[in-house]
């Protein structure tokens, strides 16, 4: 399927009347290119731009590159560096005057401080980004609308998150951006997975495979499937490991940890070692249902070491839940109330998050028209 937008940005270059604006178009191209998981493309004419404007920097120009440059890292591997060069081009653009590319780079460094979380700044430039986009600048407000909805969706307000999701997906189809819709099934497919980690692993009683409803399996299947209909190539060892953890939680053990022994070395390198914890505490819990003892308690010991690096505090919350299960089964009932306090900890404190969240962001978006 080619993509609409893509197709839109290669008539805008070949109309364009001025170098400068042909250039600034083929920076933003770039940055789709990324998005799309088209990733030696994006870089090469990241690079050219860059080489080419060297010696003669212009700030609007500078701005696009740092924007593009920013998308590349963060669809690379999700590096840090993402978030330095999107607040560049925020500044840049800004001091430019040039409020389009501000807004959009306002609704990108939402992103990168919803990553970090930094929802204070989140909800702020949300909030702007959305005030300052016109009605019909379909990108900035797909991206605005879809931090909006995944932190109320993270904060366990669906209700709140569904309107902001709709609004993605009419601003999505509206400028053709099959990346932006792909974004969408995924943080849906993982938010639902997470509400449904957080109700198991939370339960002081273990984990409870009921709870978790066969639309959750079925988000992540769509997501797959529209990935593969869009041909989109980016970060393709995420949706493995969110089956992985949606099957884990169904006691579905084998076909869990065949996922996790054939994907996480790659979903590592693709940004998601900051839940190694978690990702290898669901391991050991699943070799030791399946009587593989002595490599999961291999895996359990490299969870706990790697739990100090876990970001969000629900990942690190249901880290401790799972070693707790994992020490508590093998009889070392000191490690297992150990991780079972830290865990009981953790989840008040991602509850308080929670509330808090909801508070910035309504705070932040009062008088907004929806």
């Amino acid at each position: 399927m080619a993509s609409r937008l893509l197709m839109r940005l290669d008539a805008d270059i070949a109309a364009a009347t001025h170098p400068l604006r042909a250039d600034c178009l083929r920076a933003e191209r770039a940055g789709l290119l990324a998005r799309l998981g088209q990733l030696a493309e994006a870089r090469q004419v990241l690079s050219t731009l860059q080489g080419q404007y060297a010696n003669h920097p212009h700030a609007v120009m500078s701005a696009w590159l740092a924007l593009g440059d920013g998308m590349l890292c963060h669809f690379s591997d999700m590096a840090p560096s993402a978030h330095d060069r999107i607040r560049r081009a925020y500044a840049l653009s800004g001091a430019a005057r040039e409020m389009r590319l501000h807004a959009l780079s306002a609704a990108w460094l939402a992103l990168m401080e919803y990553l970090y979380d930094d929802f204070a700044g989140m909800a702020r430039h949300a909030s702007e980004a959305l005030r300052l986009a016109a009605p019909d600048d379909h990108g900035t407000r797909a991206r605005a609308s879809l931090v909006v909805a995944q932190a109320y969706h993270l904060s366990g307000r669906l209700d709140l998150a569904q309107p902001w999701y709709a609004k993605v997906r009419l601003h999505g189809n509206a400028d053709g951006d099959e990346a932006t819709l792909s974004a969408l099934l995924h943080n849906m497919a993982w938010m639902h997975a997470n509400e449904a980690r957080q109700q198991a692993l939370s339960d002081p009683r273990g984990a409870c495979a009921h709870v978790v409803r066969p639309h959750v399996l079925m988000s992540a299947e769509s997501t797959a499937n529209f990935d593969s209909l869009a041909g989109l190539l980016g970060l393709d060892a995420l949706v493995p490991i969110l089956r992985a953890r949606i099957l884990a939680l169904q006691g579905e053990w084998a076909e869990s940890l065949a996922l996790y022994d054939a994907h996480l070395t790659q979903a590592l390198a693709q940004g998601l070692e900051r839940m190694q914890a978690s990702l290898r505490a669901d391991m050991a819990w699943c070799r030791l249902q399946l009587g593989q003892t002595s490599r999961a308690l291999q895996d359990a010991r490299q969870a706990a070491h790697a739990i100090g690096s876990e970001r969000d505090l629900d990942d690190r919350a249901a880290a401790h839940s799972r070693l707790a299960q994992v020490f508590g089964q093998v009889g070392d009932t000191q490690a297992a109330d150990h991780h079972a306090r830290l865990a009981a900890a953790d989840w008040e404190a991602h509850c308080q998050h929670q509330t808090e969240i909801v508070v910035l962001l309504d705070q932040a978006l009062e008088g907004l028209a929806h």
